[in-house]
């Protein structure tokens, strides 16, 4: 729960014992269930875009980015040119969110942020972010989140 606390106190009331421990007892479960929720939902959120439809057209669309483009240019820029090890969705979390973060700092307007992306390794050097908006740009990243290049498909 953070850094807050809850505090729930049962007074005794004119109807004795048993109503108050009664009331209690509703009451905690009730609590319990709210705040497995609330923070349940918030701790399940991803960074990662997963739709297999939407995710299978952006892997393919940067597959043929690092297949027929250029070859001298990808490698100049440091996009591997037909990596051996493909490219593939990325749906763990922590390296979606590092990505999103690093897309995040590149401009001072949060009004621009996102909070999720579709996330793809290119080989093993390098990611391509795109935020699911029509377009489509793929943002290349190496390992260690630096800029490497903006590409449209």
């Amino acid at each position: 729960m953070g850094q807050a606390a809850i505090r729930l106190e049962c007074s005794r009331s004119q109807m004795g014992e048993t109503m108050h421990t009664s009331r209690c007892l509703f009451f905690l479960p009730v609590l319990v269930l709210h705040v497995m929720v609330v923070e349940g939902g918030v701790a399940q959120a991803s960074a990662c875009l997963t739709n297999r439809d939407t995710a299978s057209l952006h892997v393919q669309a940067v597959t043929r980015i690092v297949t027929t483009g250029d070859s001298a240019r990808l490698v100049q820029q440091g996009i591997p040119y037909r990596p051996p090890a493909g490219v593939s969705l990325v749906t763990d979390s922590l390296i979606c969110r590092a990505t999103v973060n690093a897309y995040n700092a590149m401009d001072s307007n949060a009004s621009t942020n996102i909070s999720r992306a579709y996330v793809m390794k290119v080989g093993t050097t390098a990611y391509a972010l795109c935020d699911g908006t029509p377009g489509p740009v793929y943002i290349f990243w190496d390992t260690a989140y630096h800029w490497i290049a903006g590409l449209v498909a």
